[in-house]
């Protein structure tokens, strides 16, 4: 299935995403990264930098035509009422983009990760039809979204369920937020600070296991029920004894006792018995060894969120520094423009034009760099020094105010500061409208080109199957045509360009299986260069091929053996196995269950044409052997000899013609002393000058001299012909 998850490289959600793909569905992942990380996702998967609000999700629908929506979003926010209520509106928002989307593009499940936080306070064990009593901005923002979730159903048919899970902890949880005390308390107890524990500690909690909530929402996944379902263990635990079993693992310095906040829930545990019902699910782990496993995990990649930690320092010292940069560089100015005056020009006129054009071009510069609040401060600074070079020259405080002359001086730097800052300000301000403005459409534009891309490649990919990849009608049909054959020697050659071509491989063979079943004998191979094999195969030192041979049925080497090929599959016919056909050195992202099909669909077809070649050899047999024998005609021989030489050129096949020298025996009696001394697949064939021959299958000159010496032992002389004629 095609699977969209919402916040799927958050903590809950890569979880998910690696279960989905473990069990065989391609996963997509929408997640502006706001609590959320990609590194917490490794396994394959299509990923679009989104937020739910934006109308670029319709795209994404659009696109990929999901089957299922798992919408595990959800903001990092204190779960007390203290929680602003700004994230209560983006999140309906996003909820209904999820819902629309979904009906409209013929999605046949939503998912939506509840919480058990909308129950609020309750003393008993709570099931679902408990009253529902939200505490804190982040319960009512999930059963807003439970309540658009179930209207979809009712009026648009959506299939949807609203999972109330409990409290969740396990491995790659944040830190951040209230609603993640384990993760919090591990991380204080692996760093020695001390932990805050609010209340006097006996506040229970259901807590959770990540992967029990995984295969709880897998199995949701599944089933067809629609409503809200509890998704706990049942069981409480306390604040306290969360604390005690830390302990255990690793020493906690110090517990700090605060009063407890506003909001916060005392006791909490929830009824999964229609859970179990509904999703024949339940949970794995015991919260001793869940907290064991989190704990471990923390153990791990401590020093991993403390370089992250690092990172985000460094990053906010730098964004303090250029904040106040233009603080030290207006002082800077102030100081060169005091230089200036009174160390290079040594101004003692104040009312002189090159002190004006200084103070002028201070204030304008200023301004033009950093607008209106530098331009202020430049200003200052200049009357300022204007007012000292004043006091210096005889002016009283007293006269400096009264008189009328100052005043033009002072203007003109608070005129030409406020126009040029408010220009200034201006400019950048639009500036910075044009920049988001096109960000946003750079944005826009490489998510519809990726989307535009996706959708191309699927296209050409599509095209390529049915018009011209090695998969398309035509390509089958002109492939198989080479198993049209009623010859057995044509249907082997053919069927290795066959396999070759459609399964995209430049390794491949088939062996026949001797008369015994105990060897394997190489008929026919890719004719690839650096690629061997064994002329012979002892079935008793491959145990896998064997036991593929008895069993009838197709071998997959999934321990990625290199000593055995990537698949192996029987020739059966007549309900027995005649020969074995494999592939070797498949790339590993072929190995899917369509490319296995492909292959017993083409082992099947191999199968037949086989059959039919060997039934009408029976039915010619009498027009194809000398009489009571199995000495093939002189026409029949020098078709199997040409054979032979096509399959030596072409697959490296090598075989050795042997050559019978005259004697006084009858063609039977030849045959009945040759057919001792050769193997099952070696032939033998009446040639040119009447002569008889033999052909060793697999065999060179050297392993040859074996056979001229059994031949020579029946009474027969033989001869390598170095010639083929």
């Amino acid at each position: 299935m095609r699977i969209l998850i919402v916040g799927g490289c958050g903590f809950i959600g890569s979880h998910v995403v690696e279960r989905l793909y473990k069990e065989g569905h391609k996963t997509y992942i929408i997640d502006n990264l706001s609590t959320g990380n990609l590194k917490n996702v490794t396994v394959p998967h299509k990923f679009y930098n989104l937020s739910i609000e934006s109308e670029s999700c319709e795209e994404v629908f659009k696109a990929n035509k999901f089957d299922a929506v798992i919408d595990l979003s959800s903001p990092v926010v204190n779960t007390n009422a203290e929680a602003s209520s700004f994230e209560l509106t983006p999140s309906v928002k996003g909820i209904t983009n999820l819902l629309n989307f979904s009906s409209k593009y013929g999605v046949k499940r939503f998912i939506f990760a509840s919480s058990a936080s909308v129950y609020g306070n309750n003393n008993l064990t709570i099931k679902e039809e408990a009253e529902i009593n939200p505490l804190s901005p982040y319960a009512v923002n999930k059963y807003v979204g439970e309540f658009y979730t179930q209207k979809w159903f009712e009026i648009y048919g959506l299939k949807t369920i609203s999972l109330r899970i409990s409290n969740v902890f396990g491995p790659r949880q944040s830190i951040k937020g209230e609603g993640n005390v384990v993760a919090l308390f591990i991380n204080k107890a692996l760093k020695s600070s001390e932990i805050d524990r609010f209340g006097d500690g006996t506040q229970t909690r259901d807590f959770i296991y990540v992967e029990d909530v995984v295969d709880a929402i897998y199995k949701a996944l599944e089933s067809d029920y629609t409503g809200v379902l509890n998704i706990s263990t049942n069981t409480e635990h306390s604040l306290n004894e969360l604390i005690d079993t830390l302990e255990e693992f690793h020493p906690i310095r110090k517990v700090n006792y605060r009063l407890n906040r506003s909001g916060d829930i005392k006791k909490s545990k929830l009824d999964n018995s229609k859970a179990k019902t509904e999703l024949g699910w339940d949970t794995k782990y015991s919260f001793r060894a869940a907290l064991e496993k989190t704990y471990d995990w923390y153990k791990k990649n401590c020093s991993l969120s403390e370089t992250v930690s690092d990172t985000s320092k460094a990053k906010t010292k730098k964004r303090t520094l250029f904040k106040y940069l233009p603080y030290f560089e207006n002082i800077l100015f102030m100081l060169l423009i005091f230089f200036l005056t009174f160390s290079i020009l040594k101004v003692k006129d104040p009312f002189s034009s090159g002190f004006a054009d200084i103070c002028y071009m201070y204030i304008i510069i200023m301004s033009i760099m950093y607008g209106m609040k530098q331009a202020s401060l430049s200003v200052i600074f200049s009357c300022g020094l204007y007012f000292y070079l004043l006091l210096n020259t005889g002016y009283s405080v007293v006269t400096i105010l009264y008189d009328p002359t100052n005043l033009p001086h002072v203007l003109s730097y608070i005129i030409i500061g406020a126009v040029c800052g408010y220009a200034a300000d201006v400019y950048k301000r639009n500036s910075k409208i044009k920049e988001l403005k096109i960000d946003t459409l750079n944005n826009k534009y490489k998510f519809l080109e990726t989307i535009y891309n996706e959708t191309r490649n699927a296209k050409e990919e599509l095209e390529e199957q049915i018009i011209g990849s090695e998969n398309s009608f035509v390509n089958i049909y002109n492939t198989t045509k080479a198993l049209d054959s009623l010859e057995v020697n044509d249907i082997y050659f053919g069927s290795i360009r066959i396999i070759d071509k459609l399964l995209n491989t430049l390794k491949s063979s088939i062996y026949i299986l001797d008369r015994d079943g105990k060897y394997l004998r190489l008929k026919a191979k890719s004719s690839s260069e650096n690629f061997s094999l064994p002329y012979s195969v002892n079935l008793d030192q491959f145990r896998e091929i064997n036991q593929a041979i008895k069993s009838k049925t197709v071998f997959i080497n999934r321990t990625l053996n290199p000593k055995l090929p990537t698949m192996v599959a029987p020739v059966i016919i007549n309900d027995n196995v005649k020969a074995i056909i494999s592939v070797y050195d498949v790339k590993f992202e072929k190995l899917t269950l369509h490319y296995e099909n492909l292959f017993k669909a083409l082992v099947d077809l191999i199968s037949n044409a086989i059959g039919k070649a060997l039934k009408y050899d029976e039915i010619a047999a009498r027009n194809k052997y000398i009489p009571n024998t199995e000495i093939l005609t002189t026409k029949e021989f020098k078709k199997v000899l040409t054979d032979k030489i096509r399959n030596k050129e072409i697959s490296g096949i090598n075989f050795t013609l042997l050559r019978i020298k005259d004697n006084n025996l009858s063609y039977e009696e030849n045959f009945n002393k040759l057919s001792l001394s050769i193997r099952d697949d070696d032939l033998i064939g009446l040639g040119e000058g009447n002569y008889i021959y033999v052909i060793l299958s697999n065999t060179d000159k050297i392993k040859s001299e074996k056979v001229l010496m059994r031949i020579s032992k029946s009474g027969l002389n033989a001869e390598v012909m170095e010639d083929l004629y």
